[in-house]
Parts: structure tokens; sequence; C-alpha cells
């Protein structure tokens, strides 16, 4: 056996899911899925070394950190690294034993995260059912289904095929982006990779400006921040530890000198630097469609489109859903991508400002070395070099009309396209 993944169980539960989709992304080998009671115990099969590596969730976007998993981090399993990370949408749907109807339900069980992701559609579907809490939603799952009782589980379209549910409703979820970040755990951080994350545990001084100074140090080097979460220190009121997420790997310069720096301000441990999940989740439920639903049930909201072919393709409600996130992510990275663009251009003119009488807009020389650099960052990065550098030749005549504007028509109109970048 070449490895042992552990996961929160039993089977059925997102964190299965998570741990399928990881694996889908990893060299084919002999691998097996352990399935565990509790977070705690996910963690610390991977100390005792009964696991190679361990999947749990770290954040969802509605209901946001998962402080459990956070605290075993910071005070329990000290020595465990981040080495990956896995970012799933959560579909959460209703289901209950055949025969079993919306009016007839007594009691619904699930997870707590999942239950606060399903709130508005309990007290407004089921408001007269006492609401339960359970260790896993496949936990739910398996009690509704080995009880035969009106009670309903909500969790994974899969639980139910796994446990021989019907589903009643899907996607039942409050929030239609809904969506679980899980981290890969083990006892050395991941590989670097073109995009990377870093995940620290930072505690400040106890005095004014102390955590703005740590901050700053990745301002300063332009380093972006992508989660920033505060916990007790458990050491004594009001002194807390700061989880910050930030974009880049410890070893890349920058990163190294500002995590240098911050040591020098504050306690810094680093939980691991590994391959940030950009793709976005691998994981269709075709099984959503697979699931019998009940006579007269709520239909169901597969789609059916007509595709560029001509030709009618089916798509699972997930499989939506998971385009319309990852539009959302496309639409947010236009939005800084313009808000550099117009960095950049300020930049620029305040050059030309500082050109203006004495130095011609055009430099050749810094031209050349912009576009070799942007052609080696597009190779690092897995991007098209040819395509970058033709966005870069408009983005460079663009510095040449904001530059002649600044140095005067009559200069600046004798002089080819280049300019200042």
């Amino acid at each position: 056996m070449d490895k042992k993944i552990g996961y929160l169980g039993p089977c059925g539960t997102f964190s299965e899911l998570a741990v399928r989709q990881y694996l889908a992304r990893q060299p084919a080998g002999d691998v097996q899925m352990v399935a565990l009671p509790s977070i705690y115990e996910v963690l610390a099969a991977v100390v005792r070394g009964e696991v190679t590596e361990a999947v749990v969730p770290l954040e969802n976007s509605s209901e946001g950190a998962v402080n459990q998993t956070q605290d075993l981090l910071a005070h329990t399993f000290p020595d465990l690294r981040i080495k990956g990370e896995v970012i799933l949408p959560v579909v959460h749907c209703l289901m209950a034993p055949s025969g079993v109807s919306l009016k007839t339900i007594e009691r619904v069980l699930s997870h707590p995260h999942a239950l606060a992701q399903c709130r508005e559609f309990i007290s407004r579907h089921l408001p007269g059912a006492q609401v339960v809490e359970t260790a896993s939603t496949a936990a739910a799952v398996h009690l509704v289904a080995s009880t035969g009782a009106p009670w309903a589980a909500v969790g994974p379209v899969t639980a139910a095929r796994e446990y021989g549910l019907e589903v009643l409703v899907e996607k039942i979820n409050d929030c239609s982006g809904n969506a679980t970040r899980f981290i890969v755990v083990g006892r050395e951080d991941g590989r670097w990779a073109p995009d990377c994350k870093t995940t620290l545990i930072v505690s400040v001084a106890h005095r004014p400006g102390a955590l703005h100074e740590v901050l700053g140090e990745f301002a300063e080097r332009g380093i972006n921040l992508t989660r920033i979460e505060s916990r007790p220190s458990r050491r004594r009121l009001g002194e807390y530890l700061f989880f910050i997420d930030l974009v880049g790997h410890r070893h890349d310069k920058q990163v190294q000198e500002a995590l240098e720096a911050v040591a020098s301000r504050a306690e810094l441990r680093v939980l691991g630097s590994y391959p940030a999940d950009l793709s976005g989740p691998e994981y269709t439920a075709d099984s959503v469609d697979k699931v019998q639903r009940p006579a007269g049930g709520i239909p169901s909201t597969s789609t059916v489109e007509a595709g560029f072919t001509g030709e009618a393709v089916s798509r699972s409600p997930v499989q939506w859903e998971e385009i319309e996130r990852l539009r959302e992510v496309i639409d947010e990275v236009d939005e800084q991508v313009v808000e550099l663009l117009a960095r950049r251009s300020a930049l620029v003119a305040r050059i030309g400002k500082l050109k203006a009488g004495f130095c011609p807009v055009r430099d050749p020389h810094r031209e050349s070395r912009v576009l070799a650099r942007v052609r080696r960052l597009a190779q690092l990065k897995g991007v098209d070099p040819a395509m970058v550098e033709k966005v870069y030749r408009l983005i460079i005549q663009h510095a040449v009309c904001l530059q002649r504007e600044q140095q005067g028509g009559a200069l600046a109109a004798c002089t080819p396209p280049a300019g200042d970048f």
C-alpha cells in the first residue's frame, strides 16, 4: 500500500468527495481512504503514522472558518503541515426514507455546518421539525436510513445513494455559491508550484499598531493576503492568534524577506506552503440525475441547454453552479487586472512628467527588457508567452500615448511606439 489518506467519515461525507477530488489530481497509485469519526482523530492519525495524509475542512464560503480545525493545528498538533488544498462546491439535499414527505418530517439531522448553511430553507419549509446535530452529514444520513422514522437528513446527494434514501429536495443551501475549502495535511508542506499559497500563524504584541506593522511588511513587498482569521491564543483573555494566507511560496524571495521581517516583530509559525487550487473543483455529481425522486416530489433542477453544435447537452445543477462560481471568480480577477492597469498607467504618466523637456519617450532597451521579462514570467505561470507579448505590446502603445501627452505632441510625435513600463 503506497499511501493512506484519512478523512472525516463515514462514507458519503463531503470530506470523502474532497479526498476523491484531491486524488484525481495525483499520479496513479495504490491509495487507501480511511474514514475516521472526528477531525481530531483524522489529524491524530497523521501524527501517529496511521495515515500518510489527511483531508479536513478549513473554511466555508457561507459560514466562515472551521474553528476546530484551526485550533487543533494551532494548539494540539503543532508539527503538522499544510501541503495542499481542495475547493469543493457544497450542494445540500434533503433526503428521507421512501414514503416520507415534507409535511410528515419530525426531525432534520446533519452536521452543524450543513444545518447552518440551510438555515433559511429549514425555517421556511420545516418549521415544526426538530433540528438535531450529528458528527457528520453521512452520520446523519446513516441514522435516518437505519431508524426508518419520519426523519430527514441534510447532505450530499451521493450519501442518499449510499444509504438508500430518496432525495426530497435538491439544492437547499441558502447560498448558491456555497463552497468549502479543504486542506491536505501531512508532516511536510507542499511542493513548489507556479501558483502557491502560504499559511501562517502570527501572534503580535499587545500594543497599538502591532498588527498594522506586521501586515505592512507584506504590503510593502506587494504580497497579496487572501485570508485573515483570529482565534483566542488560550494564554489570556484578549490575546489572539492570527491565521494568515498569502499568495506565494515561503521560499520565494519576497515572501522569504517578508517572513524574516515579521519574525523580528512577532511570533511566527509557518503552517505550510502548497499549490493553490486555482482550477476549481473537478467533482461532478452525476448521481444527482440518477437518484430516483418520489412521485409528486419537487421537479429535478437539471437543465438541458442547446450547445454550439446544436445538440442538447444535459447539465446537472452542480455543474451549472460550478460554472457560475468560476465565472464569479473570473469577474473578480478582471476587476483586479483593470485596477492594476490603472495603477500602471498612473505610474507611466508620472514618469512622463519627469522626462518632460530632457528625455525622449522611447527607451528601446527598457522595452526589450520588459517584453523578455513578461515572456519569462508567462512561461513560469504556464501561460502562452506569445499571447502575453501581444497584450504587452498594446500596453506599451497605450503608455506611449500617455507619455506623449506629458511631453507634448510635437516632441513625441517623431518617436516610434515605445515607452517606460
